[in-house]
């Protein structure tokens, strides 16, 4: 036959009891806390990568606009060289045929004066060579 012992069974609820409290205590309660700060380190850490993420966007964002305008300055000022460049090249140009003109005329006078002077040898020549044939055709 079966007895219900009331001591025992007080005591085996008690022993339950007790041990139900130590391992809430000395189990439960460190485990649940180990875990929660655990899953606040993960929760900080995906946090701070997508703060990162966010900065990195930013930046490449920042750097995007920078370099197109570099590139835009990099070339209007390109522009502007060939612009000089050309502009130099122009009056170059110019200069030396203005130069070469110059030189040219300067060549055609001092041909005319070599003509002239020529011309003029010539004619004295021609007078010698006259009075000579002259004198010799007297004698």
């Amino acid at each position: 036959m079966l007895t219900i012992n009331i001591s025992e069974l007080l005591l085996t609820v008690l022993s339950f009891f007790i041990l139900m409290f130590l391992l809430n205590k000395l189990l439960f309660k460190p485990v649940i806390s180990f875990r929660e700060q655990r899953q606040k380190g993960i929760d900080d850490c995906f946090e701070q990568e997508r703060q990162a993420k966010e900065k990195l966007a930013e930046t490449q964002k920042d750097l995007d606009c920078r370099r197109s305008e570099s590139l835009k300055q990099a070339e209007s000022i390109m522009a502007d060289a060939r612009s000089k460049a050309q502009q130099e090249a122009e009056n170059i140009a110019k200069q030396a045929e203005s130069q070469a003109e110059e030189k040219m005329q300067q060549a055609a006078r001092e041909a005319e004066e070599l003509r002239k002077a020529g011309g003029e040898a010539l004619e004295e020549q021609r007078r010698q060579l006259a009075a000579d044939l002259a004198d010799r055709l007297c004698r």
